[in-house]
């Protein structure tokens, strides 16, 4: 009795031992776990047995709360083994996706191996039940709940399992289930797997590997897509898989026949586990068919419809047989939307793709025949050869491509139309894993039609007869190299006059350091070369115009509308070159030169104007400068020159006629004399600008000469200053002197009419005699000039008539009036000028006897 009383105190205390480390190694496990807010119920513990009434915990990555109730595990002792798992019921509720973290830089590749043990994990519970776990996840903007059991059965290496996953508004109803077996044979792996979703896809998989010869590998795959089930989509649209509405519905009308897809291999291959020694010498054939007899909706693609046949033979790593099939259309294709915005849309899209095996194929080189057709608004069709290499590093070549696009119309971007844009383009391209290249062996795209808010052109042809564009595989490094032609049949613009234009064009360089060489030309002879030379931190663009022989026309008169409609030229030469910086700030310099220039401005004439004109443009400031410009002649009633003119003008852009003028020096010749202006600064800002001019030596026989009237005739020079005054009514002289130099000279006036002049007045009798031949020693005048053109002068004669009075002296104070408008059309009318002046003049008496009819003011 007392043996049995120590045996039964013995167990008891071994019992509560083990009780205790089983308790403590349970706290140890659970505390280790990465869990917060742990709490647990047990309902029993036992050896072999531990049940929980519930366990409750957060994780934090990712974010997510669960809760567990009804947990059984049961296990055994003798090899550490959990034999079962079951759980009652549950909640798992996700916050939210994990966001996705950057890639690290990705480590040494280590070659792909198969595993060389196939066998389930010793460890692996013989029986696990999950009957009814809530998955609360986020779906969108919206949370999406389903109800997931699952049951495995784990005996003698065989496996055998079951998942479903319902819809928690529809618990009764399996919305997904998959199912099958795992074992091994000879210790390779043999599975079969069958996927349900709702009635629409099924997959049916059978894979097996077998020891015969090496490994055998073969197996069978199936689907089946049948029309989506309202459920599902429903679940797409919880899910935010984008599928307008009226897609939708036109394609479940038109999705009346499931597709299938059927694939089936039977392979050898060598015993190793080394997938790239395995594929080296593999051997075997490959077979896979698809058939999708009505459109099948692809979200954000298109409807797909059509056949794919495919068949791949392999002997110790060398294809054997190759054959490809495919024949597939797709029905309103889904173009992204800044491309349907331009116009760019198609209703249907043709997809061939073709391979018949006949040349000895390789996997370094599988031959393709790509053929694609669109027809719509957008008519393509596209051909070419290719040519894959699926051995690793990967690689594609298209030779012989032809490329065809018709689009009636097109909206690149808001107020912009193109009307019938053709593209006929044959090309070449090679991809590699670290580099691309496009070889253009010619292009050209014509469009009917060009409309801007500001620009209509017609007739454009774009050529580029080669070209190459190449670049790395993240399109950092690209590469351009082309020749590009462009002609438009007439380009109209507000400030241009309709006409043809052209340009011819080499490019050259990468996205960061750009070269383009080019040269402008229209139909009226204007021609401009110009070099741009951009990088991100400087852009530059030189220019230089052809130049000008203006004796065969004027190119800029017939291509620009503002030019001057009063100013001509009719010879001489005109060039200009100039460069212009548009990075990192803007700035300009021109160089204009015109040699031998003459021509008309409104009713001058001018001959021989030779200048250069440079332009700077810095800082939002413009500067003009010019040396010793020339004119050689110019006729306005009465004729001068040569004229010299050296100045500089400064403005701001804000206001470019209210800079300053800085006239350096001006100097005309006229009439044996010359007309001075002192160097000056002028601030066109101002309303009013006083100009002090100088007469100097200017013969009086000269100056008489270009006066209409013969009767006045004299000898001698006069100088003097003459203040004008520029102001926005026009000029004005006010306290004008002039006199005659030492020792003075001779003046003759002599009219026809003298003597009945004298008859009737005794005064004008003695004027008349002293003047017939009139020495004088004095000749002065005030002079004055107003806005409306008259001429005022107030002249002093002291002098004497040898034959009058034996000589006596004679002072004599005459004020004369002379209409200056008036008298310039005269002189203009009467003298030898040409047509074109005459005819200016003309017109403007007319306009102004229109205006005094009127009664406007002259």
């Amino acid at each position: 009795m007392r043996w049995w009383l120590k045996t039964l105190l013995t167990g008891l205390t071994l019992l509560l031992l083990l009780t205790a480390a089983a308790w403590w190694y349970l706290q140890k496990s659970l505390a280790a776990l990465p869990l917060h807010n742990l709490q647990y119920q047990i309902n029993s513990l036992g050896l072999r047995q531990i049940e929980f009434g519930s366990v409750s915990f957060g994780l934090d990555s990712p974010a997510m709360q669960v809760q567990l109730n009804n947990v059984s595990l049961s296990w055994q002792w003798l090899n550490s083994k959990l034999t079962r798992i079951q759980l009652g019921s549950g909640d798992i509720s996700l916050s939210h996706w994990p966001a996705a973290t950057p890639n690290s830089a990705p480590a040494t590749a280590s070659p792909l191996r198969l595993p060389e043990n196939w066998q389930l994990p010793d460890a692996f519970p013989e029986q696990t039940d999950i009957s009814d776990l809530s998955l609360q996840l986020p779906c969108g903007e919206n949370r999406c709940s389903y109800l997931v059991s699952a049951a495995l059965s784990n005996t003698a290496q065989q496996l055998q399992y079951q998942f479903t996953v319902a819809d928690s508004n529809s618990p009764d109803t399996a919305r997904l289930t998959l199912n099958g077996d795992y074992r091994t044979v000879q210790q390779l792996p043999l599975l079969n797997a069958r996927l349900n979703l709702d009635n629409s896809t099924q997959l049916q998989l059978r894979q097996q590997l077998s020891a015969q010869d090496g490994i055998n590998a073969s197996g069978e795959l199936t689907l089946d897509i049948a029309p989506p089930s309202p459920w599902l989509l429903q679940q797409l649209q919880l899910w935010q898989v984008a599928i307008p509405a009226r897609v939708t519905d036109q394609a479940l009308a038109q999705f009346s026949a499931p597709v299938s897809v059927q694939s089936n291999w039977q392979l050898q291959l060598p015993a190793t586990t080394d997938l790239a020694a395995m594929t080296a010498q593999a051997s075997g054939n490959w077979q896979l068919s698809a058939n999708l007899p009505s459109p099948l909706t692809l979200p954000g693609i298109g409807q797909l419809q059509g056949t794919v046949n495919a068949e791949l033979g392999l002997d110790q790593g060398e294809l054997s047989r190759y054959q490809l099939d495919t024949r597939l259309a797709l029905h309103q294709p889904q173009l992204p939307q800044q491309a349907q915005q331009y116009g760019l849309g198609a209703e249907l899209l043709q997809i061939n793709i073709t391979a018949d095996g006949q040349s000895q194929p390789q996997l370094t080189a599988l031959p393709l025949s790509v053929s694609l057709t669109s027809l719509g608004d957008t008519a393509l069709t596209f051909n070419a050869d290719a040519t894959l290499n699926l051995t690793p590093p990967f690689s594609a070549t298209v030779q012989n491509a032809t490329l065809a696009l018709t689009q009636q119309q097109l909206s690149p971007a808001t107020g912009t139309t193109i009307d019938t844009l053709t593209l006929n383009s044959r090309f070449n391209a090679y991809w590699l894993a670290d580099h691309w290249q496009l070889d253009l062996l010619s292009t050209e795209s014509q469009l009917a039609q060009l409309k801007t808010a500001d620009v209509q052109a017609r007739d454009i042809r774009l050529v580029t007869p080669s070209g190459r564009v190449s670049g790395d595989s993240s399109f950092s490094n690209v590469k351009l190299q082309a020749e590009l032609g462009v002609s438009l049949a007439e380009l109209r613009h507000a400030q241009l006059k309709p006409l043809s234009w052209q340009w011819q064009g080499k490019l050259s360089g990468t996205a960061t350091a750009l070269n383009i060489d080019g040269k402008l030309s229209n139909s009226a002879s204007l021609g401009l070369a110009h070099q741009l030379h951009y990088t991100p931190e400087r852009t530059r663009l030189n220019w230089q115009l052809d130049d000008m022989f203006l004796l065969a026309g004027n190119p800029l008169l017939a291509t620009l509308t503002a030019w001057p409609a009063l100013l001509e030229f009719n010879r001489g030469r005109l060039a200009a070159s100039g460069e212009l910086t548009l990075l990192p700030a803007l700035s300009a310099q021109a160089k204009l030169s015109l040699s031998g220039v003459s021509g008309i401005y409104d009713r001058s004439l001018f001959k021989d104007l030779t200048a250069t004109l440079q332009l700077q443009y810095l800082d939002d400031k413009l500067q003009l400068d010019t040396t010793r410009a020339s004119l050689a002649e110019i006729q306005h009633g009465i004729t001068a020159g040569p004229l010299v003119l050296s100045a500089q003008y400064q403005a701001n852009s804000a206001a470019l006629s209210s800079g300053k003028l800085d006239i350096q020096q001006l100097q005309l010749q006229a009439m044996g004399g010359q007309v001075v202006m002192q160097p000056q600064l002028l601030d066109l800002a101002l309303a009013e600008q006083q100009l002090q001019i100088e007469l100097q030596q200017i013969d009086i026989s000269q100056l008489l000469q270009q006066h209409p009237t013969t009767d006045l005739t004299g000898n001698g020079r006069i100088s003097g200053t003459i203040p004008l005054l520029l102001g926005r009514s026009g000029a004005s002289v006010t306290d004008g002197n002039i006199a005659a130099e030492s020792p003075g000279g001779k003046l003759q006036y002599r009219p026809p009419a003298a003597q009945s002049m004298a008859a009737s007045n005794q005064g004008m009798k003695v004027v008349l005699e002293a003047l017939d031949d009139f020495h004088y020693s004095v000749l002065s005048s005030n002079v004055s000039y107003d806005t409306n053109g008259k001429l005022v002068l107030a002249l002093n004669l002291q002098g004497r008539n040898p034959a009058l009075e034996a000589g006596r002296a004679i002072n004599l104070n005459i004020n004369l009036e002379e209409d200056i408008p008036a008298l310039i059309t005269s002189l203009q009318l009467s003298s030898q000028i040409s047509d074109k002046i005459k005819q200016r003049v003309q017109q403007r008496l007319q306009q102004q006897g229109a205006n005094n009819a009127n009664g406007a003011q002259p």
